[in-house]
């Protein structure tokens, strides 16, 4: 059977004499896996593909799925420009790879992920339009809070522990595994400190430039587990560069 889709280049190693090894993100496949041939070898049409392989362009990507032979590793018959581009550059683009890092290491392979797809779309239009590092900031927390809905581990901010309303001017504690209490109320005061603000600017989508690096704090802390110890890439460049 042939199958096209519509994707994203998350990710893309050398492989064997000529080939690479390219991760994908499509709507209806998620993230998967291709063998791309002739894209390493110094010939003008290598380069032609290797050029169409880079981040934050959309491709149409073709393949045909063998029956009865079910594999997470698909060998590409054709891909080409879908016509979308986002030519992020600076440290916008660090920001974009930080977003594509995230779904290489999260999402499981071949799972459906139409809505996250086009989160991710969002925010690369949102980066490419940022003009400071608080529009950066921002467009990656929305789409680390809607990634973590997207594997179901989506964080409650619009209500305490106790199913009370988040209040605006009180001071909270956020546990990931079950949510945000009071801070006058919480006897372990472990948590991640966070205002009410804070949390209702995730449920409102509003940004608030006063919370971005509460907020920060709250995703790296929320996300660590899933992550491992293995360091994000991103974060070193974007150190590197600064």
């Amino acid at each position: 059977m042939e199958i096209e889709q519509t994707a994203f280049v998350l990710h893309s190693r050398p492989y064997r004499e000529t080939s690479v090894l390219v991760t994908f993100l499509s709507p209806d496949y998620g993230k998967f896996n291709a063998v791309v041939r002739g894209v390493r070898g110094g010939k003008k049409t290598s380069a032609q593909k290797a050029a169409l392989l880079q981040p934050f362009q959309l491709l149409t990507v073709q393949w045909r799925e063998r029956a009865h032979r079910p594999s997470d590793l698909v060998s590409l018959k054709q891909f080409e420009l879908a016509g979308l581009r986002f030519p992020l550059s600076g440290e916008s683009s660090l920001c974009g790879l930080y977003l594509n890092e995230l779904l290489y290491r999260l999402l499981f392979p071949q799972v459906a992920v139409e809505a996250l797809f086009e989160h991710y779309q969002q925010a690369l239009y949102q980066l490419l339009s940022a003009t400071s590092r608080n529009d950066q900031a921002w467009s990656l927390r929305q789409f680390e809070y809607q990634l973590l809905s997207e594997l179901g581990q989506g964080l409650v901010c619009d209500q305490d522990l106790d199913g009370n309303l988040i209040e605006t001017d009180v001071a909270y504690y956020f546990y990931p595994e079950t949510g945000a209490i009071k801070a006058a109320l919480d006897g372990l005061k472990t948590g991640i400190p966070i205002s009410g603000e804070c949390l209702q600017s995730l449920t409102n989508t509003e940004c608030c430039e006063a919370c971005l690096p509460a907020l920060k704090r709250l995703f790296r802390a929320v996300l660590a587990p899933y992550l491992g110890s293995k360091p994000i890439m991103a974060r070193a460049l974007f150190s590197q560069g600064r």
